[in-house]
C-alpha cells in the first residue's frame, strides 16, 4: 500500500467546496449524517479533521471525519477505550468499535457521497488544508497509508470479530495542536485537582494530543475504525 506524508498547506486558508482532506472549518460529510453529539453530556461534538483516502490506499474512495466532544471531560473518556488484552495481533470483539464511541465519533463514508461542507455546523477549529505527498520514508509521524511508525512497540491489531482483517489507515503525531477561531469556547479538560475545567490554551487537543494510530476493517460494507494512542 502506498504511503503519503501529511503536510499542512501554508497558502491562503479559505475552505472551498472541493476540499476533501483538511483540519477544522466545516466537515464535508453526507447530508444524511447528523453532526454527532456526546453521549456523556449531550453537546454537539467538535469537528477536528477529515481525510479522503487516496489512490493506492486500501480505503481508496472512502473518507473519515473525526469528531470529539470539547464541552465536557471525564477521566475515563480522555482517550479511546483500550482493549484489555495484548494489543499486537489482537482480535477486537464484536461491537467494540461502535460502543467505544461515546465521547468521540469517527464518521466513515464514500467520498463521492459528501457534496459540500456542512453549513449547519459552526466552525470552532481554524481551517487548514492537508497536502498528501507520496513518500517512501518509514519515519514520517504524520502520514496516511504505508506502515505505522511506532513511538513505542508495535500494537497493531489483527482482526475484528474474529473475521475481518484490520489495515493501517493513518497516524497523527504526538503534541498536535488544533488552533481555534476567535470566538470558539475553551476545551474542557481534567485539571490538576482532577475536576473538569476550561483550558487556558487557544487550541484544542485530540485524545490528549497523544500519538494517534488509526486502523480500519477491510470489510467495507460497514467500515469501522480502531484508534490507539501512544505517549
Amino acid at each position: 500500500m502506498s504511503g503519503y506524508a501529511l503536510k499542512l498547506d501554508d497558502s491562503e486558508q479559505i475552505q472551498k467546496e472541493n476540499d476533501l482532506s483538511f483540519i477544522g472549518g466545516q466537515p464535508r460529510i453526507p447530508e444524511d449524517l447528523d453532526i454527532p453529539h456526546c453521549q456523556l453530556c449531550g453537546a454537539e461534538q467538535t469537528f477536528f479533521f477529515q481525510i479522503a483516502f487516496p489512490e493506492g490506499h486500501s480505503w481508496q474512495g472512502f473518507s473519515m471525519a473525526v469528531f470529539q466532544c470539547t464541552s465536557c471531560a471525564d477521566e475515563e473518556e480522555q482517550i479511546p477505550e483500550m482493549l484489555q488484552v495484548p494489543l499486537k495481533g489482537a482480535d477486537i470483539p464484536k461491537d467494540f468499535l461502535k460502543n467505544y464511541q461515546r465521547h468521540f465519533k469517527l464518521e466513515v463514508f464514500r467520498t463521492k457521497d459528501a457534496i459540500k461542507p456542512r453549513e449547519d455546523y459552526e466552525e470552532k477549529i481554524l481551517f487548514r488544508r492537508w497536502l498528501l505527498e507520496p513518500t517512501t520514508k518509514n519515519d514520517e509521524m504524520n502520514k496516511v497509508g504505508g506502515q505505522p511508525t511506532w513511538l513505542l512497540e508495535d500494537e497493531a491489531p489483527a482482526t475484528y470479530n474474529g473475521e475481518a482483517p484490520m489495515t493501517f489507515l493513518m497516524q497523527l503525531s504526538e503534541g498536535f495542536q488544533f488552533d481555534l477561531v476567535k470566538d470558539a469556547p475553551a476545551q474542557i479538560r481534567i485539571g490538576l485537582r482532577g475536576n473538569p475545567e476550561p483550558s487556558p490554551n487557544r487550541y484544542y487537543e485530540l485524545f490528549l494530543a497523544n500519538q494517534l494510530y488509526f486502523f480500519g476493517t477491510m470489510e467495507m460494507t460497514d467500515p469501522l475504525v480502531y484508534v490507539l494512542t501512544q505517549i
